[in-house]
């Protein structure tokens, strides 16, 4: 993951996380751990693109909705923000959004967050948002 961000970074107009939103739950620490990473990279903060959260799978029973999934990530962003902050790296700096007790709001990063439900399979295909959301780029 990683390797592929960095790879892009400098010209990526936009970011786009696929969340499986039937299992978010589960998943919502490595969700959590790929955003964090993309909204610390100096490349993509320089460039102030959008990233979009596109939640998938809405179509399943269980799925969370696109602003419940935003505020869990901030939520768990506060958290993993709070413990890179009390790291640091080999060059002797921190990679973390805000300093150590700051409340992460979406509203507040230097990159748009935004997030958007979708179906990407079977008969309810439905990724209308995602398709205008590039057209804005």
């Amino acid at each position: 993951r990683s390797e592929i961000l960095n790879k892009y970074a400098k010209s990526a107009r936009g970011v786009v996380l696929v969340v499986d939103s039937g299992e978010f739950v589960e998943n919502k620490r490595e969700t959590c751990e790929a955003l964090f990473e993309v909204l610390i990279n100096s490349d993509i903060q320089k460039s102030r693109c959008p990233v979009l959260v596109l939640c998938n799978k809405q179509d399943y029973e269980m799925a969370r909705g696109a602003g419940a999934i935003l505020a869990t990530l901030e939520s768990e962003l506060t958290v993993l923000n709070d413990t890179a902050a009390s790291l640091v790296d080999d060059s002797g700096s921190q990679k973390t959004l805000f300093p150590r007790g700051t409340e992460v709001k979406f509203e507040r990063v230097s990159n748009p967050v935004t997030a958007v439900g979708a179906t990407s399979v079977g008969e309810g295909v439905d990724i209308a948002a995602l398709k205008q959301w590039i057209m804005e780029l």
